[in-house]
């Protein structure tokens, strides 16, 4: 090669440097600094500019779900609380009764789910305990068809009769899941009247998990019983049911980009149902939201397959009631978390 196309080449790649040491991204050369080139020298170097897509999210507890109170849990964390719920192989009815005043007594924490008539509540629970072929909560096409709020036991022990003496086999460090009537379409008035005394009335209760159907977003009934939560200050959770409407709408798997936009959708209409709950609340503003699906089976966040974000409701359920593990998954100590009053008014040590 030629001294002077040397010297040329010499002076542009001198030219690249000080551009980068400038911080910018990208070279352009001008027609006019082209035509001031010596015939035969080599093309202009350039910087080549990075692509100006965002980075592709995927499935990962931060994606799907939208914390803003809590951190996301670890999988170790996902992996317990999976092995909490279904390493025994049923899930005992305690109780079952559609008044509030016929609710036994318990020393042991409770959590409840409440939704619309046919938001897939009785779907979810089933896939809550792991069991979608026994299934404990009676699942329906037709709205309407959970009639008593029904208690069952978590961490409790087999037996050959789990309706003999339930509460017996629920052991110190378990916890009570309640199943409520819906509300809305095919509900009746009394239902609703002892929904809310329960709400108001229940002092094992520890958190309400209320489900919202992703696809459909709030209605009018679904506002009314969250502004009533947070003026009444019980503790309450939204969970996105359905999820894998929006996230998984086609029949084949969707590519990468597709599901990466799928999930910047889903984390609107996530944040779009915060914004009206804490107007509708006036001002109070509502808590982590968890995203799920009791159809859509995915590579479980915590390993394994799994129910898409069922292992972020049994974390967010053992959260509320103070039965969670530490960072590496392991089970904490018991240790009493102070009295709990019984809807008798007598005192018992809630042992967690």
């Amino acid at each position: 090669m030629d001294l002077p196309l040397l010297s040329a080449h010499a002076r542009r790649l001198q030219y690249s440097l000080n551009i980068r040491r400038l911080g910018l991204r990208s070279l352009t050369t001008s027609a006019h600094a082209l035509s001031q080139l010596p015939q035969g020298s080599p093309p202009p170097l350039t910087v080549a500019s990075p692509t100006a897509s965002q980075t592709l999210l995927t499935l990962q507890p931060q994606t799907l779900h939208s914390y803003n109170i809590s951190t996301a849990p670890k999988p170790s964390q996902l992996r317990y609380a999976n092995h909490f719920f279904t390493h025994i192989s049923s899930a005992p009815i305690l109780w079952s009764t559609p008044h509030f005043r016929s609710i036994p007594s318990t020393s042991h924490p409770e959590i409840c789910f409440l939704g619309r008539s046919n938001v897939g509540k009785s779907s979810l629970l089933n896939a809550l305990f792991n069991r979608p072929q026994s299934r404990p909560a009676h699942v329906s096409k037709k709205p309407g068809r959970t009639r008593t709020m029904n208690a069952f036991g978590v961490g409790a022990l087999e037996t050959q009769n789990p309706s003999e003496d339930a509460f017996k086999n629920l052991l110190p460090g378990g916890l009570v899941v309640v199943d409520m009537p819906g509300y809305g379409a095919a509900s009746r008035e009394e239902w609703g009247r002892e929904i809310m005394k329960y709400l108001s009335g229940r002092k094992q209760l520890r958190r309400t998990f209320v489900l919202v159907d992703a696809e459909h977003g709030l209605k009018t009934t679904d506002r009314e019983i969250l502004s009533f939560l947070a003026r009444n200050g019980i503790g309450h959770q939204v969970l996105l049911s359905k999820v894998d409407k929006i996230l998984f709408s086609g029949a084949k798997p969707p590519s990468a980009g597709r599901l990466s936009r799928n999930l910047l959708q889903l984390r609107e209409v996530a944040e779009g149902i915060r914004q009206e709950v804490t107007e509708a609340a006036e001002g109070r503003v509502l808590g982590d939201i968890i995203c799920c699906s009791a159809e859509k089976e995915v590579n479980a966040l915590g390993g394994g397959k799994g129910k898409m974000g069922i292992d972020a409701v049994r974390w967010a359920a053992l959260s509320a009631c103070g039965l969670e593990s530490d960072e590496q998954g392991r089970k904490k100590s018991m240790q009493a978390y102070g009295p709990i009053v019984d809807v008798d008014g007598a005192q018992q040590e809630q042992l967690v």
